[in-house]
């Protein structure tokens, strides 16, 4: 997958840098994003909140591999500011059509508190968004 613009900021900004979340109006260029060697890559169906995630993103939040997954589940792992800052920045990323970066701390089944980075992108069909995906990974602390 090719680095350039907010991907640098995904994986180049120091940790902690993102924790009330960064827009991003130009949408990063996600071909490839399924395959990336240094993140998990998700997907959710914003009219259905269907999920679907890589092996790697079932690791960050200490899930088994093809576990299923709900939404509510999912938001209920993240710390109290974690989720808070995520919903008003979900809200904004799907009344705007824009990309978002967050540095959040997760509670993942059976381990210890971690920090991860979410990318979001927007999918848009008959100019609503129907859909996000993008890119987590493990952040070593928020710094």
């Amino acid at each position: 997958m090719e680095r350039s613009g907010a991907i640098d900021l995904f994986y180049e900004a120091p940790p902690g840098a993102f924790t009330e979340g960064h827009v991003i109006e130009r949408w990063p260029d996600m071909s490839g994003a399924v395959n990336d060697p240094d993140s998990g890559y998700w997907h959710l169906n914003v009219e259905n909140d269907h999920m679907m995630w890589t092996d790697k993103v079932y690791e960050l939040f200490g899930l088994p591999v093809g576990a299923p997954l709900e939404r509510a589940w999912v938001l209920a792992r993240y710390s109290k500011h974690s989720a808070k800052t995520l919903e008003r920045i979900r809200s904004l990323c799907l009344e705007q059509k824009v990309s978002f970066i967050l540095d959040a701390e997760i509670a993942p089944e059976g381990s210890a508190d971690r920090w991860i980075r979410v990318l979001a992108v927007p999918i848009v069909a008959s100019n609503r968004v129907v859909g996000l995906h993008g890119l987590e990974r493990a952040i070593s602390s928020k710094a």
